[in-house]
């Protein structure tokens, strides 16, 4: 065996920054691990530091076998976006087996057994580089099943994938588990965690953080207790720092656009205090309000957010900005919408072409316009959606870049598409229509009815957001000199 996998005071720095901070670790036989954190946690630094991809800068990586040669045969990696070679799939396969030195009376055999395991016995002819995202990640389960390994490093197999197509990774997870192979996955996913982990490890920020401040060492954690955990070890501080700071819910295109990364630094040398941001669509972002889990929401979905100040939940609503929606399209236009500005007349053409359509299905503010726009529309896509239409599931970021994958349209935020680089053939194809506006809101969640809520501090934050001061910050982000938001508190 080549378990237990240590990690001795390993660490990761490029261009000057530290991504992963020195750690000790054993990954040992048995249970899976999931390494779950939000994005840009450290994640797939930390799988490939494992996997022997990425040299640690400190500290050291070790295996219990000694044979480097034997080491990297028994253990495999998935990425979250898999290399398809040019040839069919049972052809990918043979490749990798031919490159693994498996005999060659062996290797069709094995590919084909390896393809039926995955459910893709019907497609072993078909040009891997034409199968679908989810067809694609099963193709590259099954070129690891093929090797047998005793390690499956697994880098969000499916972040890029719709919930069907991820149930179906998830089956096959399952079945590698069940026939021993150690898997060890990241994920920033808590139901995946949920659903998948036996033993979960905590990243933020580069650092593993463990319930009570206890050693690391193959923690177990409760899988009922994943999301209150998350949320209190993603945005606690070490022991020894003490630091002050309050917990804003908000979306991803917030975050995803560079707007906080812009204006914190600039609030929180003012203020004395930090800001943790949790990032998630904006029905999650008001749900870990209603639980007092976060100080303050900043989210765009009006109707929501008065919803949640009539339960109580919340203390006072103050418009802070606005940017609008814009549909984003392929340069090939199959609907023929590039160059409009109605969007209702937009999506209809997009039905009436069955042409691929992009959806977060994430409960966010996004996802609220997008589903009130399909209505106004005369269009009920829970009904009338077939193949064309792709529900994932996904913040922004990854859903454009499942749009991009496939040539599809979306509606995107404004913000977060002038930020967003792997846009591929994509362009605007819809933009002006008025109905396309979109207002962002704060709030203060309600200390009286949630006993915890920082009250002080997170209204210091929602007043320095609508305050003169906080609205020029605002105004003053650009990309290429773009401006991305809008503010208008004093409206």
């Amino acid at each position: 065996m080549i378990l237990p996998l240590r990690l001795e005071q390993a660490a990761f720095s490029a261009g000057g920054r530290e991504i992963i901070a020195p750690l000790t670790l054993e990954i040992g036989a048995g249970a899976s691990t999931v390494i779950l954190g939000a994005n840009g946690a450290g994640k797939s630094v930390l799988m490939r530091l494992m996997h022997g991809l990425l040299a640690p800068t400190l500290g050291r990586v070790a295996w219990s076998e000694s044979d480097a040669r034997r080491v990297r045969r028994q253990q495999a990696m998935v990425f979250q976006r898999p290399v398809m070679l040019r040839r069919s799939a049972l052809a990918n396969i043979v490749y990798a087996l031919e490159v693994a030195g498996i005999a060659v009376s062996e290797r069709r055999e094995r590919a084909l057994a390896a393809l039926e395991e995955v459910g893709l016995q019907g497609l072993a002819s078909r040009p891997a580089r034409v199968l679908s995202g989810g067809e694609q990640q099963r193709l590259a389960l099954a070129r690891a099943w093929a090797l047998h390994p005793e390690v499956l490093f697994l880098d969000e197999p499916t972040a890029s994938l719709d919930p069907s197509a991820t149930r179906e990774i998830e089956a096959v997870i399952r079945a590698f588990d069940a026939s021993g192979t150690k898997i060890v996955m990241a994920t920033h996913n808590l139901g995946q965690a949920r659903r998948l982990g036996d033993e979960v490890l905590f990243l933020h920020q580069g650092r593993l953080v463990v319930p009570g401040g206890v050693g690391i060492h193959q923690r177990r954690v409760a899988m009922g207790l994943i999301c209150r955990v998350l949320l209190v070890l993603l945005f606690a501080v070490p022991a020894f720092a003490q630091e002050k700071f309050i917990t804003v819910s908000s979306t991803t295109s917030t975050e995803e656009s560079g707007l906080f990364k812009y204006m914190l630094p600039i609030f929180q040398k003012k203020a004395g205090f930090q800001v943790r941001v949790v990032a998630v669509g904006t029905g999650q972002a008001l749900d870990i309000g209603r639980r007092g889990d976060a100080d303050v929401v900043f989210v765009h979905a009006k109707p929501l957010e008065e919803k949640f100040l009539a339960e109580g939940h919340g203390v006072k609503r103050f418009d802070v900005m606005y940017n609008d929606f814009v549909l984003i399209g392929p340069k090939a236009d199959p609907a023929k919408v590039a160059g409009t500005k109605d969007i209702v007349a937009a999506l209809q053409k997009i039905k009436s072409a069955q042409a691929p359509f992009v959806s977060r299905g994430d409960r966010s503010g996004t996802h609220f316009a997008e589903l009130s726009l399909w209505k106004l529309a005369g269009i009920d896509i829970a009904k009338d959606k077939g193949s064309w239409y792709r529900d994932t599931g996904q913040g922004m970021g990854p859903a454009l870049n499942s749009a991009s994958g496939m040539n599809a349209y979306i509606l995107s935020d404004r913000g977060t598409w002038l930020s967003f680089k792997n846009r591929g053939e994509l362009g605007i194809a819809v933009e002006g229509d008025k109905r396309l506006f979109n207002q962002y809101g704060v709030m203060l969640v309600n200390p009286a009815r949630h006993p915890d809520v920082k009250k002080e501090m997170g209204q210091a934050f929602v007043d320095w957001v609508i305050s003169p001061e906080g609205q020029k910050v605002i105004a003053g982000y650009k990309i290429n000199g773009e401006q991305l938001f809008f503010p208008n508190a004093a409206k």
